[in-house]
């Protein structure tokens, strides 16, 4: 897990939820919390809330990574 996204990152979009992850990636929401419990994919941050957030420089470097391959 990285450091926890201030409010106002939050708002600006420099986060992504694991629904928002899931629709740019195609991965299945299934899945992303599958690779949460194995400690592998994508890094990730869980709020008190019990809420997960994703970092979207992180997700599209997945993505570029994957299309790059």
């Amino acid at each position: 897990m990285s450091q926890l996204p201030t409010p106002q990152a939050l708002r600006s979009g420099e986060w992504m939820t694991p629904r928002q992850v899931s629709v740019v990636t195609h991965y299945a929401l299934q899945t992303l919390a599958n690779n949460r419990n194995l400690g592998i994919g994508l890094p990730y941050v869980k709020l008190l809330t019990g809420r997960i957030w994703y970092r979207r420089a992180d997700v599209e470097a997945l993505i570029s990574g994957a299309a790059a391959a």
